[in-house]
C-alpha cells in the first residue's frame, strides 16, 4: 500500500480516528501504533514482516547486551562492534551479495582462477537500508553512557515500534534512536501537533510528488534513459535537468508527506531537505540534501575514521571513503559507486580550492557550477547501467532537436522553482498562519480544492517513490 493510494487515504482516516481516541490510554495507543505499523508493512510482504519482527527482537536484545550503567569499556566496545557487524549482515547479504559475487568472479577471472560463489536468489526487504541505519543509531545510543533522564529505559515493544514506525519505515528520513525515544516518552506523543504545518506539509508533498515529479518523469526523463541512442542534445539536456528536478520533488515530496503524518501522530520527524539546489558548493549541498543520511554518514563513518582531526590529507581521504560508501548505500550497482566517487572527488577539489584559493567565484557563479556538476552526476544515479549512463552523455554531442511547448513549460517550472526556493520559509510561515486564522469551512474548502487539483493533474495510476527501491 502506497502513501499516495486511495486505499491508504481511507485507512488513514479510520486509523487516526481510533489513534486519537486512545490518547488517554498511552500503552494501548502505543500497541495500536505498533500493530498498525506491522500491518502496513504486511501489505507489501508478510514474509518481510516476520523478518523485520525477528530483526527488531535481535536489535532489542543486542541493545540490552551492550548497555552498561558506567562509562564505555573495552569489553563494551567489542560488544558494540559485534552487534553492529551482525546487524549489518541482513543488509549486506540481501542487497550486496550478488554485487560482491559478480565483482569477485571478475577478479578471479582476470587471475585465471575458476571459482565462483554460489548463486542465491534473494529478495530485498522493503526499507531495509533505512531500518538498518536506525538500528545502528539505537545500538550506539545504548552503548553511550548518559544519565537516565536523557536515556530512558526502552522496552521491547518500544524497539519494535521504533524500527517499524510506518511514516519512516520505507524511505526515511532516518529517525535517530535518541530523538525518537525522547519523543516517545514526551507529553505531546499521541496527539496531533502543529496541525496547520502538518496539513501544509502533506498537501505540498502530494503536489510535488504526484503532479510535478510525475510530469517531469513522463515528459522528459523516462524516454532518454529507456532509449538513449535515439535522443538528441535538446532531449538529453532537458531530460538531465528534468531528472535533477524530479528526484528533488519526488523525495522532498515524500519527506514532507511523512513529516506531516508524523506530526499528526505527535512525532517531529527530522527535516530532510533545505533547498539543496541553492547550495554554493558541494559541501553546502550535502548539508541541505537528504540531511538525515548525510549527517548519519558524517557521524557514523566520517567521524569514526578520524574526521578532520588528522591533517588535511587524511581528512580528504576520509571524505572520499564516506562519499563512496554513501553512493554504495543507494544500491549494489557500478553506477552508484561512480556517483559517490564523483561527489567525493568533487568535494575534495572544492576543499583544495578553498584551502589554496586557486579560483574565487561569485555566489551566483558558484551556484551555477555546483548545480551543473550535480545535474551531470545524477545521470549515473538514474541509469540502470554504466553503458546507459555513457550513452546518455554521448548523445550530448548530437547537435540537433526540436524545441517544443513542454520545453517552454520546463523553463517556466525551473524559474518558479528557484523563485519560490529563495522564499520558501516566508511562504510556509504565511500559509500556515493563514490556515491558523481560517479554521472552518474556508480551510476545508481550500484543502478539498487542492486535493481535487492533485487528483485531476496527477497520473491515472499510482506512481512509485524513487527512494522506495533503496
Amino acid at each position: 500500500m502506497s502513501f499516495i493510494s486511495p486505499e491508504f487515504a481511507y485507512a488513514a482516516l479510520l486509523f487516526f480516528f481510533v489513534y486519537w481516541l486512545l490518547k488517554s490510554r498511552p500503552l494501548l495507543q502505543k500497541a495500536y501504533l505498533t500493530l498498525s505499523s506491522y500491518g502496513f508493512y504486511a501489505t507489501w510482504s508478510i514474509k518481510f514482516t516476520f523478518i523485520l519482527l525477528a530483526y527488531s527482537l535481535w536489535i532489542w536484545w543486542a541493545g540490552e547486551w551492550i548497555k552498561q550503567p558506567s562509562k564505555i569499556t573495552r569489553d563494551q566496545k567489542l560488544k558494540l562492534t559485534i552487534t553492529i557487524s551482525l546487524s549489518l549482515g541482513l543488509l549486506v547479504i540481501t542487497k550486496y551479495y550478488e554485487f560482491i559475487r559478480g565483482g569477485l568472479d571478475n577478479v578471479l577471472s582476470v587471475l585465471n582462477m575458476h571459482y565462483s560463489l554460489p548463486f542465491l536468489e534473494l529478495l530485498i526487504p522493503a526499507g531495509i537500508s533505512f531500518f538498518t541505519f536506525q538500528a545502528i543509531t539505537y545500538l550506539v545510543w545504548q552503548a553511550n553512557h548518559e544519565p537516565e533522564v536523557f536515556k530512558p529505559k526502552t522496552r521491547c515493544m518500544d524497539v519494535l515500534l521504533y524500527l517499524a514506525f510506518w511514516p519512516t519505515l520505507f524511505a526515511g528520513p532516518i529517525f535517530r534512536a535518541k530523538d525518537f525515544f525522547t519523543q516517545l516518552n514526551g507529553d505531546q506523543v499521541g496527539k496531533a501537533i502543529d496541525v496547520e504545518k502538518a496539513i501544509y506539509f502533506i498537501l505540498l508533498g502530494l503536489f510535488q510528488k504526484v503532479v510535478i515529479a510525475n510530469w517531469l518523469s513522463v515528459n522528459f526523463v523516462d524516454g532518454i534513459y529507456a532509449y538513449p541512442e535515439n535522443q538528441n542534445i535538446v532531449n538529453i539536456i532537458s531530460g538531465m535537468w528534468a531528472y535533477t528536478l524530479q528526484i528533488f520533488f519526488d523525495f522532498s515530496g515524500y519527506s514532507l508527506l511523512v513529516t506531516g503524518l508524523g506530526l499528526l501522530l505527535g512525532y517531529q520527524i527530522p527535516i530532510n531537505f533545505k533547498q539543496p539546489y541553492l547550495a554554493i558548493n558541494l559541501q553546502d549541498f550535502w548539508r541541505r540534501w537528504h540531511i538525515s543520511l548525510s549527517t548519519f554518514i558524517r557521524d557514523y563513518i566520517y567521524f569514526p575514521l578520524g574526521g578532520n582531526k588528522q591533517g588535511f590529507t587524511k581528512t580528504q581521504i576520509n571524505i572520499f571513503i564516506a562519499m563512496v560508501l554513501s553512493g554504495l548505500w543507494h544500491g549494489a550497482n557500478t553506477t552508484f559507486l561512480i556517483w559517490g566517487l564523483l561527489h567525493g572527488v568533487g568535494v575534495i577539489i572544492s576543499n583544495i580550492n578553498d584551502r589554496y584559493a586557486y579560483i574565487n567565484l561569485s555566489a551566483m557563479h558558484a551556484r551555477i557550477l555546483t548545480i551543473v556538476f550535480i545535474c551531470m552526476t545524477w545521470v549515473f544515479f538514474r541509469s540502470d547501467s554504466l553503458d546507459t549512463a555513457l550513452s546518455v552523455l554521448h548523445q550530448v554531442t548530437k547537435i540537433e532537436g526540436t524545441f517544443t511547448k513542454n520545453h517552454l513549460l520546463l523553463i517556466l517550472l525551473s524559474g518558479f522553482f528557484f523563485y519560490f526556493s529563495r522564499r520558501s520559509q516566508l511562504i510556509e510561515e504565511k500559509l500556515i498562519h493563514w490556515a491558523h486564522l481560517n479554521w472552518g469551512w474556508r480551510l476545508f474548502a481550500t484543502i478539498t480544492g487542492v486535493v481535487f487539483l492533485i487528483i485531476y493533474s496527477g497520473p491515472s495510476g499510482i506512481p512509485a517513490f524513487i527512494y522506495y527501491k533503496f
